[in-house]
């Protein structure tokens, strides 16, 4: 009999286990109806079971995608399947789908015992998501970006372009001598052709860039130094005058409260100072702060915080300077 006992153990532990897994197993057989159901209408489900490890606790059950057999239209679908209409959430599984739901994607928490859930599940696999009553808007009307994709190839080539002795000394003072709000040169517009340039760019806001980059290469040679923040740049302007800023506080102050067209004008007299005085910054970064002012508040306040952290750390190291 007690070489028996392990045996029983063993079977005792297989029964337990067995009971254990039976909710789950019938979630699964839930999952698996779901998922040949979606591929049958021509979905491309991607599924993860209970056997693989996943980065990210709670990624929802279902997260498939088609394009529609009659519109032609692709919609993706992210749907998370419990058996029951008490079942629980488990860890992160509701950050997940809030996070899909921001991006304009529809989400669904779909329960296997509810008659209603299964009606609104396979009407949904079977037609799609456009038009479905349960579904109030499958793509949110997000605004155009003003940052091109390949951000730093435009700028690299823009201020290439400029700073290049291939540009003609006509070409370089039709950019300088030509109105940023109403660009008229034809240099400006051989630019903005250029490859890489975006579809949908602001043409004010090229005409800034691209003409306080001309006015300052025509003093400094080169308009842009990669080393020096423009913050920094702002207060030592080209160090020709210790104990002094070369761009005021209240300026400054002025500079960095503007927005839209005053802020446009404040920028081109700007750059027009520390042309006079040869100066050369990051001009990625001013064209970062430039492009975003207006379309994207959050990143556009980001470089003014850096513009203005740049500018009083100058001011500290010159004044540890003239302390010593």
């Amino acid at each position: 009999m007690p070489e028996q006992q392990p045996a029983n153990k063993a079977q005792d532990s297989t029964v337990q286990v067995g009971r254990q897994n039976h909710d789950t197993d019938t979630e699964w057989f839930f999952n698996r109806e779901v998922h040949e159901e979606a591929m049958h209408h021509g979905w491309r489900p991607f599924h993860v079971d209970r056997f693989r490890v996943v980065r990210g606790r709670g990624f929802p059950d279902l997260v498939m995608f088609r394009q529609h057999p009659e519109s032609g239209e692709f919609e993706m679908l992210v749907a998370e399947l419990k058996r029951e209409a008490d079942s629980p959430f488990g860890e992160g599984q509701e950050d997940w789908l809030e996070a899909f739901k921001q991006m304009g994607i529809t989400t669904k928490v779909w329960r296997g015992d509810s008659p209603d859930d299964r009606r609104e599940l396979y009407d949904i696999i079977e037609n799609g998501t456009a038009g479905h009553p349960s579904v109030t808007k499958l793509l949110p009307e997000l605004p155009s970006s003003p940052i091109p994709a390949n951000f730093g190839v435009v700028m690299a080539n823009t201020i290439e372009s400029i700073e290049s002795k291939e540009m003609t000394t006509g070409e370089k003072a039709s950019l300088r001598r030509m109105d940023p709000s109403n660009p008229h040169s034809a240099v400006f517009w051989k630019l903005i052709s250029q490859r890489g340039m975006p579809r949908n760019l602001d043409i004010k806001k090229w005409g800034l860039i691209t003409h306080g980059i001309a006015l300052m290469s025509h003093a400094a040679g080169l308009a842009h130094n990669p080393r020096k923040q423009v913050g920094r740049v702002l207060y030592e302007g080209n160090q020709d005058q210790p104990g002094t800023a070369f761009y005021s506080e209240d300026r400054l102050a002025t500079l960095l409260a503007a927005r839209g067209p005053t802020l446009h004008r404040l920028l081109a007299r700007l750059f027009r100072m520390l042309a006079s005085k040869a100066c050369a910054f990051n001009w990625r970064e001013m064209a970062w702060f430039i492009l975003n002012d207006g379309c994207n508040e959050e990143r556009a306040d980001e470089a003014r915080i850096k513009i203005a952290r740049e500018y009083y750390r100058a001011e500290q190291r010159r004044s540890s300077v003239t302390d010593e």
